[in-house]
């Protein structure tokens, strides 16, 4: 992960309760990035290059389709977005960020970015899976039971 001190410029996310990080299925893939990208982007999984065991670079000429709805406002700021449905092959980008800077000022999350060439979680998304993310990784006016499709081009969750 890179850092960026524009504090509050990157998403913040988080995997609140999905099947892959809880029980491992359906899976989490290493992907290797082709493009600089936040916690809660998503990408697709290039099936074609095997990197290594477990690990495949990012198709960066692969179709997003993703629906979900936002299903309330956590304890902490960020906003639960249930999964409707999801294309074959596309994950959800997260690391945990982890700042070396004692600086409490630099332990914000949203510093953090994974940068072109870093190796992340890919986790695979199934309809009913929820995951948390922060108000700027939205486009639209933000309200409970708002349905919302990812937009690949600006990396957003268009509302």
């Amino acid at each position: 992960m890179a850092i960026d001190i524009r504090k509050g410029s990157h998403k913040v996310a988080f995997v609140s309760k999905v099947a892959a990080s809880n029980v491992g299925s359906p899976h989490v893939f290493n992907i290797t990035l082709e493009n600089d990208h936040d916690n809660g982007d998503l990408v697709v999984r290039d099936v074609t290059t095997w990197e290594s065991f477990d690990n495949y670079a990012e198709d960066t000429s692969g179709t997003i389709t993703f629906s979900g709805v936002i299903r309330g406002k956590g304890a902490n700021g960020g906003y639960y977005v249930e999964v409707l449905s999801v294309s074959a092959d596309v994950v959800f980008v997260y690391n945990s960020p982890v700042s070396p800077y004692p600086e409490k000022e630099l332990q914000d999350e949203s510093l953090f970015y994974n940068e072109d060439g870093d190796v992340v979680q890919g986790i695979s998304l199934i309809r009913g899976d929820i995951v948390e993310l922060s108000a700027n990784a939205f486009t639209g006016t933000i309200v409970d039971g708002a349905t919302v499709v990812y937009n690949s081009s600006t990396n957003k969750y268009d509302i």
